[in-house]
């Protein structure tokens, strides 16, 4: 008992004994900018000396006008081990600003925190730097007006970006007519074999050929829609292709209409497999409507392709997709199985019901595409997408015309026979697959045409441009008064710029796109705008001048350094749609 007690004393002995006994917390010595002070700009570092030696990783923050954080570079401990440094990555605004501090000793127990403010009298003025104008003159407004004074613009990329942003790489439209094309091919073949499947051909699900076709088919739709959402995402976000293919690089995809549409075709794709793996639930009333319903919903998302549409222009592409799926993709399952070879009588009443079907889904294909093409060119054919268009519409027409003559063939030819023999198999299949393969050249040039941009579209916006409302930045003690409007979508835009006063002398003028706070891309300027006074510039969405997230901009137009006005102004997703604008502040 007595050895116990001596070993217990002894312990705690030694545990007080060897116990670290640590220090008092570090304090704040001096600081840059000092403690409640104030500074004309924002300071491009903040510097903070402490009384004794700081330990690794101390951390520092930094908010504005009661809460608005402002982006930091990491704290960097110099040499002397008592000064830290960190860079102000994106400007402060002026008004009043905190700086928090918490630190470590060099055991790493903590060591104290702290903050001080200090007041900034003015917004920074950045300076940026300009790329070479590519642009082209904007013609005057149509019916028989005075044509707009117009000039046109560079689109500089802005320097003063956040360290850690991501430089917005502009991604080839290549690839996106490519996947898109992959989509909707694999998309047409699934539902028009299913279709005809279920309305003329039941004994085909018996045929391992049907069903290793139907699997192919639909592997290339799944594919193709799943490659296509990526390039998609990285046509409207600015990233590589390669980053976007991972569904985790797919944020911004649902922010806009045809983002929405891309998603919610690979989940249709997907739930077309139910028929796909099991062809028999095409024919069987309890399960048919269930087996039909996606992969008509799948083409029914081709129509979405366009976030300038309006309820005219996806009716009409709603009805096109759908029935250019049930003619083409039925021409397809015809040519590569039902006609692969002679048959018994199920050979024919395939054929037979497949012209049934294909007829009022020719004429649906024609008059919906006619529809749109009126609203998309409205008769503006001399654009490179009413050219295109102009070819479509010539292979469409030849299409026609060998569909017509091939059903007129099988009314006359194939209602008189009972069953498939070689020699009228071999006739069919070279007459229907000459009007699949002219089915396939129009879904090649339809995809072309996504990366078109329709002149129709901005029939109804001012001299033909996409643009929102109008945002006025005024400053009565520089005597400017500068109307500002763009599309206000992520990705390409028209902007429009219009200098109401002065009417002369006007120097410098010039238009900042600050990205949403906490994003990490690059803003842009429009710089230098060559407007000495009342006039117009512009920059049409050819011209390639891109924004790259959604969320609030800050748009600043300044003369010079002196800041005109700023308003915070919303990007949607790829929709264009405009929420409210509030002004921010006006410089003195």
């Amino acid at each position: 008992m007595r050895w116990s007690l001596v070993l217990l004393v002894a312990g705690l002995v030694g545990a007080w004994w060897s116990s670290p006994s640590y220090a008092a917390d570090n304090s704040l010595k001096s600081s840059s900018p000092t403690a409640n002070s104030t500074v004309a700009v924002s300071p491009a570092s903040l510097s903070l000396v402490f009384a004794t030696p700081v330990g690794p990783a101390p951390k520092v923050e930094m908010t504005c006008n009661a809460g608005q954080i402002v982006a930091l570079g990491d704290a960097r401990l110099l040499a002397d081990t008592v000064t830290v440094s960190v860079t102000i990555t994106s400007p402060a605004p002026k008004g009043t600003c905190h700086v928090s501090w918490r630190v470590t000793d060099q055991n790493l127990q903590p060591a104290g925190n702290g903050s001080f403010a200090f007041n900034i009298t003015n917004d920074t003025i950045v300076t940026t730097t300009t790329a070479p104008a590519t642009t082209t003159t904007i013609a005057g407004s149509k019916g028989g007006a005075t044509p707009a004074t117009t000039t046109t613009v560079a689109a500089a990329a802005k320097p003063s970006t956040p360290a850690n942003a991501t430089p917005v790489t502009k991604t080839s439209k290549g690839p996106l007519a490519l996947f898109r094309l992959l989509s909707n091919l694999g998309i047409a073949v699934v539902l028009g074999s299913l279709v005809v499947i279920a309305v003329a051909w039941p004994e085909g699900v018996e045929y391992i050929l049907t069903v290793r076709f139907l699997r192919t088919a639909w592997a290339t739709a799944l594919v193709g829609s799943y490659l296509f959402a990526g390039a998609l995402a990285a046509s409207q976000s600015g990233k590589g292709l390669g980053a976007a293919l991972v569904p985790t690089g797919w944020g911004g995809l649902i922010d806009s209409t045809p983002g929405k549409a891309a998603a919610a075709r690979i989940v249709f794709v997907l739930a077309a497999g139910y028929a796909v793996l099991r062809p028999e639930r095409v024919i069987d009333p309890a399960t048919q409507l269930a087996a039909l319903v996606p992969p008509a919903l799948a083409a029914v998302t081709l129509a979405f392709s366009r976030p300038e549409f309006g309820i005219v222009e996806y009716t009409a592409g709603a009805v096109h997709a759908v029935a250019m799926a049930v003619w083409v993709g039925g021409l397809i399952l015809l040519t590569r199985v039902v006609l692969a070879g002679p048959g018994d009588e199920d050979l024919v009443h395939a054929v037979r019901g497949f012209a049934r079907i294909s007829v009022p889904a020719l004429w649906a294909t024609v008059v919906s595409g006619a529809v749109l093409l009126f609203r998309l060119d409205r008769g503006q054919l001399t654009t490179s997408h009413g050219l295109v268009l102009i070819v479509k519409t010539l292979f469409v027409s030849l299409m026609v015309f060998v569909g017509v003559a091939a059903r007129q063939f099988i009314s006359q030819r194939v209602a008189r026979v009972d069953t498939m023999t070689a020699p009228l198999a071999t006739r069919l299949r070279k007459a229907l697959g000459i009007e699949a393969a002219i089915g396939v050249v129009v879904l090649v040039l339809t995809s072309w045409l996504l990366v078109l941009a329709p002149p129709g579209l901005a029939a109804g916006s001012a001299n033909g441009l996409q643009l929102g409302p109008v945002h006025r930045f005024q400053n009565a003690s520089l005597g400017v008064d500068v109307s500002v409007r763009f599309s206000e979508k992520v990705g390409v835009n028209d902007v429009r710029i219009e200098v109401t006063t002065p009417a002369a002398g006007l120097s410098g003028l010039a238009v900042d796109f600050y990205p949403p706070v906490g994003s990490t891309v690059n803003g842009m300027s429009i710089e230098p705008i060559p407007l000495a006074g009342a006039g117009t510039a512009v920059l049409t969405q050819s011209d390639g001048f891109s924004l790259s997230t959604a969320g609030t901009w800050t748009v600043i137009v300044r003369v010079g350094t002196k800041q005109v006005e700023s308003h915070d102004i919303y990007v949607a997703g790829g929709s264009g749609t405009s929420l409210a604008t509030t002004p921010v502040t006006t410089a003195k």
